[in-house]
């Protein structure tokens, strides 16, 4: 083979690698995500992607030398003419990154946003002179999430703002925030000013020490904001700045509880800005107010009634007691509910002698503790009364033998019970009578027979019981 025939095959295979290295090259251009252009410094497109012609709706075959200014409105190809110009008049800056949303001439209805990035080729050439690339990003589904997300933020009633390294307001992401601050004007104001100033004469020492600790956390380490942030004010009483002499209640009527948390966002390790979350709990702390207004209200109730149900002296229950309570355990029987009551008629043998020679304090103190006798014998289901003076009742849901029972329970331990009072060992007995309660029978019929019964016992010689 000669030399030229060698030579022609060579030639041929270099072509072939050239035109198979420029096709693949096209391949790679197509398939950049967005828009993609070289253009020269008369913004003429010398190359441009698939994408773009998509974009613009511009035949892919005749995209060369066509002119890319006149592919926008006035206004927008006025911003892209700024940032060409920055890029030819400093030569320290070979790109810039930018969002613009561009509306075409011939294609978009609305404005769609895009994040564009312009460079300045190495070299060029005499031909082109200057040479840029270009590339478009549609960011139009990005800026729709951001948007969802910001009506959520707006939608919950919630206060939220970052501040940056100074303190200052950078952004405000809810328009509930504008309803608890009673203000629209946040961006680059001090959050001491917006939220604290106000009520700055109503905070604590420590609540205002915590203001300063949020400042001195902010562009500083996250250690610092963690050993911190628990003496961040956390909890504030909000109204709008009044006159001094305007009294407390009138502000109150106007403020609002307020709850703040406080987010750390740090870069390398250092808090560059604060992301704070305000709640509104008026609400909530009005609720929990009358709750506790309630339920001390409900504990005087209480008392009162107790005042009312119990004996002062003894801590047994009073006749008023007696009236309610004492029915409904008859009801129970007359229903069936109970197959048995009894009850016990307690007196103390002699108490007017007590009262004449020692006095009333002491008989005072006498019916005290005959009272705690009882009080030790009787279950949760009975019913002990002192019914007047030195008389003591008790009912029991249970049959006459378990009612003896229990008299003689507290009859055996009243007569070994001394009372001790200065030199004076007093010793006192007591006598009771038990009654079962008949078919339909009312209480103070029951009362009288178990009466009868108390009387027969005296007769008997006292300190002994009698069913």
């Amino acid at each position: 083979m000669s030399n030229i025939n060698q030579d022609i095959q060579a030639s041929h295979k270099i072509l072939t690698l050239l035109e198979d290295a420029n096709a693949q090259s096209e391949y790679i251009l197509d398939t950049v995500p967005g828009v993609f252009l070289i253009i020269n410094e008369k913004f003429e497109i010398l190359r441009g992607n698939v994408e773009f012609s998509n974009i613009f709706k511009i035949d892919y075959e005749k995209m060369l030398r066509f002119d890319f200014s006149t592919l926008f409105e006035h206004e927008v190809w006025s911003i892209f003419q700024k940032h060409f110009s920055i890029l030819d008049n400093d030569d320290s800056q070979n790109s810039i990154k930018f969002e613009l949303s561009i509306s075409s001439k011939s294609s978009f209805g609305s404005a769609k946003p895009f994040f564009w990035h312009l460079t300045k080729m190495k070299g060029g050439n005499n031909a082109e002179g200057k040479i840029y690339s270009i590339m478009g990003e549609d960011i139009s589904q990005l800026r729709e999430s951001e948007n969802k997300l910001l009506n959520v933020f707006a939608s919950i009633p919630l206060g939220i703002l970052t501040i940056n390294e100074k303190g200052n307001v950078e952004d405000t992401y809810s328009s509930y925030l504008s309803c608890l601050l009673g203000s629209d004007d946040f961006n680059g104001r001090s959050f001491k000013e917006i939220i604290f100033d106000p009520i700055m004469d109503d905070l604590t020492r420590d609540e205002i020490k915590g203001i300063e600790n949020v400042y001195n956390c902010l562009n500083n380490t996250e250690t610092c904001f963690e050993a911190t942030v628990d003496s961040f004010p956390k909890q504030i009483f909000f109204h709008k700045k009044i006159d001094s002499m305007t009294p407390p209640g009138d502000k109150r009527k106007d403020g609002k509880f307020l709850k703040i948390s406080y987010k750390p966002v740090a870069y390398e390790g250092i808090v560059k800005r604060l992301l704070l979350i305000i709640e509104d709990r008026t609400t909530i702390i009005k609720a929990e107010k009358d709750q506790a207004n309630a339920s001390k209200l409900e504990q005087q109730s209480k008392a009162l009634y107790e005042t009312a149900i119990r004996d002062p002296l003894t801590g047994l229950y009073t006749r008023l007691y007696m009236e309610e309570s004492v029915q409904d355990l008859l009801d129970k029987q007359d229903n069936n509910a109970l197959d048995d009551i009894s009850l016990v008629m307690f007196d103390i043998d002699h108490f007017k002698h007590v009262n004449d020679t020692y006095g009333h304090d002491i008989g005072d103190i006498v019916l005290k503790e005959v009272a705690a006798i009882i009080l030790e014998f009787v279950s949760g289901t009975d019913i002990p009364i002192r019914f007047g003076g030195e008389e003591f009742l008790v009912f029991l849901p249970k049959n006459g033998e378990q009612g003896f029972t229990l008299a003689e329970q507290v009859r055996k331990k009243v007569e070994k019970l001394v009372v001790n009072i200065n030199d004076l060992a007093l010793t006192v007995t007591i006598s009771g009578g038990i009654a079962e309660r008949q078919a339909g029978e009312e209480v103070l019929q029951l009362i009288k027979r178990a009466d009868t019964q108390l009387y027969q016992a005296k007769e008997d010689g006292r300190n002994r019981n009698i069913f």
